[in-house]
């Protein structure tokens, strides 16, 4: 991780939110949601009446069978071992508008043109040896290089929410693979393609708030093209009553990360402690009920700061994102490149000393030992998609300036993303510097 990195000047070049959604997973049915636009209201995603939903079928999968606890931690249960046999069927969900958007509009850059990117260092450089947390935290996994990689299994087949990305084995297929000290995750960029090659990595193990996690994610770029449906997220098997916790996501051009939890019946967040979350905005005002059998949106608050996300994030040199889930509660930090406490780049966090989270869910209100269970990580960058299309011709959308239609020439995010394969090189790329796992 770094500490200290030089950022060129932040762009401005926006878009927008949504959580993913799952189909194939070699772990079992992580997500059997209706797709969801969180900080899109109608005016902004168009023609989105009939989303996907997710279904579930039960099957054996032995990808799934050979993460037992993988050396993370001996409390941490093995991944669920069912996979579903078909695609899910569709079912309609609705979206009331959000409040606006509060990055700075500028003109976008056309999408030919590659988004500024860090340099290829990381965020938060560690310490080489580990420090001690004076709050008990012990490192269980440094994810780096191999290591990373074998963290997870691939998922493959068609991309979820109606995606034209084809997941494949990244490490077979060549999209995942390490350059100097950092993990490459890329999509393939033939020209011409009826889907496109792209990843969809699932934890070989599952984490419960028990067990007293704290995990850093150490970014140094994210993809970041009209197009793309990147994220970094949390799922049980049975979506939503394991639950899901998203920590980084968006698509195409945005500048601004947005953090959301969805459950089962009962999570809320009181609107003190929405009053207390003074870095985002809360997607809707009647937001607080995270049900999302209710509503799949379920509780999501977006980043004020528009380097979060996308372009600005990478022009501003990668950051660091942080996620508490134990038995206190959900707690989501991000911390700039130049900003990182050093107790993270010493390997000794100390998270009470970190100032407010971004996102807080207070146990008082939605106890995480009951509302998530058996979580499994997921890194993917779906391509198109529900999401993507539903703000693919909107100007204005979550900030940018103009929309990817207008920016492109093209009439869809799939035309684009089929067509375009030169497009989705190193701007499509994560490049991570390492996540850490630690445990009380």
């Amino acid at each position: 991780m770094r500490l200290n990195g030089s950022a060129p000047p932040p762009s401005l070049e926006p878009p927008y939110y949504g959580f993913q959604n799952d189909t194939m997973n070699a772990c079992g049915t992580y997500s059997k949601d209706s797709d969801m636009i969180i900080g899109v209201g109608p005016l902004y995603y168009g023609d989105m009446d009939t989303p996907s939903s997710k279904g579930e079928d039960n099957g054996d999968d032995s990808d799934c069978n050979d993460g037992e606890d993988d050396g993370s931690n001996s409390s941490t249960p093995a991944a669920p071992a069912s996979t579903p046999a078909s695609a899910p069927a569709k079912a309609t969900t609705t979206t009331e508008a959000a409040p606006k958007d509060t990055a700075a509009k500028t003109t976008a850059k056309a999408a030919s043109s590659t988004p500024a990117k860090s340099t290829p260092k990381s965020s938060a450089a560690p310490a080489k040896s580990t420090g001690t947390s004076n709050e008990g935290w012990k490192l269980s996994k440094k994810l780096e290089g191999s290591d990373f990689l074998d963290f997870f299994n691939y998922d493959t087949g068609t991309g979820d929410n109606d995606g034209v990305a084809e997941y494949v084995n990244g490490v077979q297929e060549g999209l995942a693979y390490t350059s100097g000290n950092q993990v490459i995750l890329a999509v393939d960029t033939a020209e011409d393609v009826s889907a496109r090659n792209s990843l969809r990595m699932v934890s070989k193990t599952t984490f419960n708030a028990k067990d007293m996690n704290l995990f850093i994610f150490d970014i140094a770029h994210m993809p970041a093209v009209c197009g793309t449906w990147p994220a970094v997220w949390f799922t049980g098997a049975n979506w939503p009553y394991q639950g899901e916790i998203d920590v980084v996501e968006g698509v195409s051009l945005y500048n601004q990360n947005i953090y959301s939890v969805h459950t089962g019946s009962g999570c809320t967040i009181s609107s003190s402690a929405v009053s207390a979350m003074s870095a985002v905005t809360i997607v809707k005002s009647d937001g607080t009920d995270c049900d999302a059998t209710v509503d799949p949106a379920g509780c999501g608050f977006t980043d004020h700061q528009a380097t979060t996300f996308g372009p600005g994030f990478n022009s501003a040199g990668g950051g660091v994102f942080a996620l508490q889930f134990d038995t206190t509660g959900i707690k989501m930090w991000f911390f700039q490149t130049g900003n990182v406490p050093s107790d993270i780049s010493s390997l000794a966090p100390n998270p009470s000393t970190w100032g407010a989270p971004r996102m807080s869910v207070p146990t008082s209100s939605c106890s995480p030992t009951t509302f998530f269970s058996d979580l499994m990580m997921v890194v993917d960058t779906n391509l198109g998609g529900t999401f993507t299309e539903g703000v693919w011709a909107v100007d204005g959308a979550g900030g940018q300036a103009k929309s990817c239609k207008t920016q492109t020439g093209v009439d869809t995010a799939a035309d684009y993303v089929k067509s375009h394969g030169s497009e989705f090189g190193a701007a499509a790329q994560w490049e991570i510097n390492g996540f850490y796992i630690y445990n009380q």
